[in-house]
C-alpha cells in the first residue's frame, strides 16, 4: 500500500463490505469456517491489489469479484464436488427456495470449469449487474464485442451444466 491514507481507506471499505462478502461466501459453501477462510483470503488479495482498484467505481463489486475468484480457487483446490453441498439439516428441511438454491449452486459449480475470462464476464453481468457497455469498457472492447463474449460465455456455461447433469465432469 502506498500511504497511510490508502490503508485507512482500505480499512473503511473493508469494514463496509465485510458482511456482504462473508454472506455471499457462506451462502455458497454452507460452512462458516470455510467462508471465513475464503473471505480472509479475498480481503488479503484485495489489500495486495488495492493500488489497481479504480476509485471512480464502487468498491463492493470489485471486492465481490475477488471473493468469487477466491471461492473458485478454493473449489479447485478442494476437489469442488463436496465443497458447497448443503448440510444434512438443510437437506432435511423442505423449503420452496431449496430448488433455487440448488440451481445457483449448480451454476457456480459449473462456472469453476469455465475459463477465467468467461467466469469473470458472467460475474460482471449477473452478480455485479454491469451493463454490456460497462463490461466492454472494463475489457477494452466495444459493447457489441462484449455482447458476443457474453453469448459465448453463456453457451459454455450451458454446456458445462448439461455435461454435469449427464454425469461428466467436463
Amino acid at each position: 500500500m502506498e500511504s497511510e491514507a490508502d490503508r485507512e481507506l482500505f480499512a473503511r471499505l473493508m469494514a463496509e463490505s465485510e458482511r456482504p462478502v462473508y454472506s455471499f461466501l457462506a451462502g455458497k459453501v454452507r460452512d462458516r469456517s470455510i467462508a471465513s477462510d475464503v473471505a480472509q483470503e479475498a480481503f488479503f488479495q484485495a489489500y495486495r491489489r488495492f493500488s489497481s482498484y479504480d476509485r471512480s467505481r464502487p468498491f463492493l463489486p470489485w471486492m465481490m469479484t475477488i471473493a468469487y475468484n477466491c471461492l473458485v480457487d478454493y473449489w479447485r483446490k478442494s476437489g469442488r464436488e463436496s465443497a458447497d453441498l448443503p448440510d444434512e439439516q438443510y437437506l432435511a428441511a423442505p423449503d420452496t427456495d431449496q430448488d433455487d438454491e440448488w440451481k445457483q449452486q449448480e451454476i457456480v459449480r459449473a462456472m469453476t470449469h469455465l475459463s477465467t475470462d468467461d467466469s469473470e464476464l458472467l460475474t460482471m453481468f449477473y452478480a455485479e449487474e454491469r451493463s454490456l457497455a460497462e463490461i466492454g469498457g472494463r475489457l477494452g472492447v466495444s459493447e457489441g464485442a462484449a455482447k458476443v463474449r457474453l453469448f459465448r460465455a453463456r453457451a459454455a456455461l450451458k454446456k458445462q451444466i448439461e455435461n454435469r447433469r449427464m454425469g461428466g465432469s467436463r
